[in-house]
């Protein structure tokens, strides 16, 4: 199913955006496989989120100091607006996210299966 923003944007003109299909499947799945690793805790879901995490947030620096964001602003375009500010939201989730896996990583052990809360 589409989304509004596909529809606002690609919809009306019968056409989709070339060549995104394949790499935002693969980011999905990239993301699918860290969080199942990350909730079952096995190893390597930290380092996986991570990563991800780190190619997000560096996308939209990139995004932002390439000054599209300040072109993602036009007025009158509530669906782009939308979508911009979830986009810098998701930047901001994924720098405070990295800074927690940072800080609970720092307080186990190799091997500890143990959460930071119990005891």
């Amino acid at each position: 199913m589409a989304g509004p923003y596909y529809l606002h944007f690609y919809g009306r003109f019968g056409t989709s955006p070339g060549g995104l299909t394949v790499p935002l499947l693969l980011t999905l799945v990239w993301f699918l496989v860290a969080t199942v690793l990350l909730v079952t805790r096995r190893r390597g879901g930290v380092p996986v989120m991570a990563s991800f995490l780190v190619v997000e947030a560096l996308f939209y620096l990139v995004h932002n100091v390439s000054g599209a964001a300040g072109r993602d602003l036009p007025a009158g375009d509530i669906v782009l607006l939308v979508a911009s500010l979830l986009g810098d939201l998701n930047a901001l989730a994924a720098v405070l996210v990295l800074g927690w896996l940072f800080v609970t990583r720092r307080r186990t052990r190799p091997g500890d299966r143990r959460t930071i809360n119990s005891r």
